[in-house]
């Protein structure tokens, strides 16, 4: 998976970056109007190296400033800018997911006890489909959030059996995911940007498989993806869309150009996109209604039991202030010590943070300098 600052040479090596239906000109048009940067020196600079999440939060920064003093026709470049981003960031994992199952999550997903419970800030789905093919786990149940529609060639409503009925774990994504749909974002035309629907703000859809064409915008439905992988645009939901306020009709003009072609597929429903929450300096849990409020709360609760906590690969990015905020929360209602195992290439700052800011002794830490990878030796956690 892509880094903040190897983003756009990654999509570089994807077919998407030579695909018309892939969305980057009002990007390009923000670093060169809203920027002022000189006229193709726009794609230099997202292949310099640049920190992706600074590029984002800068736009999303500008489209708010914008859109409260000005409104929608002058915040239009940001606006899209933002979007296009988010959907560009589901794409690019989309297509590196869309293959076999990764055999490092089939390994660590084969060694699980039933009641251990997975949190994670990832939005790829490589976990997802591991623990479906490896296990009795659903994603009706399994997020610990309840979807309002499951996507299995066409929607469906989720299986909603309790999950204390179920045998499987917890996938508590913290993040979002590509694979869960929420409404294409509008503005209240009084300088806020609020989801599509005409539901609770929680209300989403998990996109699980497609062997067939769906209706998705403009009917771009793109073939040849692996369950829990899906093209550039995602279905449409079945969800009522936002009315108008009083007075006002929604008006549709989508001029023609030869790079706008329609699809072959059917395009009704409401228009959909990736729910993740991206990578911006002031993430916006609160969009989403309860939602995330819910699973932050089920990560603490778990992070607050276990016996053993086994960190892979994060970080604990000194940004990143939900999280740090998170596992002290969790760690204040501790009546014992947990052990601490940490799988990380360079330990040394997530040690550091578990010793010096969360007061876990050395005993209860154990560190393993190594990458996690399909030939990681699972006896060693």
């Amino acid at each position: 998976m892509p880094i903040a600052r190897d983003f756009f040479d990654t999509f570089d090596k994807l077919d998407l970056s030579t695909n018309l239906w892939v969305l980057i000109g009002s990007i390009i048009v923000f670093l060169e109007d809203d920027l002022g940067m000189g006229r193709g020196s726009a794609f230099d600079y997202l292949r310099s190296g640049i920190d992706i999440e600074d590029l984002h939060s800068q736009i999303e920064a500008a489209r708010d400033t914008q859109l409260k003093s000005d409104g929608l026709v002058a915040a239009m470049t940001p606006y899209k800018a933002f979007n296009e981003l988010l959907f560009l960031f589901a794409a690019v994992i989309n297509d590196i997911q869309n293959g076999p199952p990764s055999q490092a999550h089939m390994k660590l997903v084969d060694g699980l006890n039933s009641d251990d419970v997975l949190i994670t800030f990832n939005w790829d789905t490589l976990l997802d489909r591991a623990l479906a093919e490896r296990t009795t786990w659903r994603p009706d149940w399994g997020y610990g959030i309840t979807p309002k529609a499951m996507f299995n060639d066409g929607w469906h409503p989720p299986v909603t059996t309790d999950k204390d009925n179920k045998t499987g774990n917890l996938l508590l994504k913290l993040h979002g995911s590509t694979n869960w749909l929420t409404a294409y974002s509008v503005t209240d035309g009084h300088g806020a940007i609020v989801s599509g629907q005409d539901l609770d703000p929680s209300a989403f859809g998990i996109f699980e498989r497609a062997s067939e064409p769906y209706a998705c915008f403009k009917g771009r439905y793109m073939p040849g993806y692996q369950p829990w992988a899906y093209g550039y645009y995602p279905p449409n939901l079945d969800f009522p869309g936002r009315a108008p306020p009083d007075g006002y009709t929604i008006v549709g003009l989508t001029p023609n150009f030869p790079w706008t072609k329609a699809g072959n597929a059917p395009d009704a429903g409401l228009p959909s996109m990736p729910l993740i929450i991206p990578p911006v300096k002031n993430k916006s849990y609160d969009f989403f209604g309860d939602l995330f409020k819910t699973l932050w709360s089920r990560a603490e609760d778990a992070l607050a039991a276990a016996d053993e906590i086994v960190i892979i690969g994060y970080s604990f990015p000194e940004t990143d202030i939900q999280s740090d905020k998170l596992f002290h929360r969790a760690f204040s209602r501790r009546a014992t010590i947990p052990k601490i195992t940490i799988v990380d290439p360079n330990p040394a700052p997530v040690a550091n943070r578990m010793t010096r800011d969360l007061g876990i002794p050395e005993s209860h830490l154990k560190v393993i300098t190594d990458y996690f990878t399909a030939n990681f030796n699972l006896d060693a956690l």
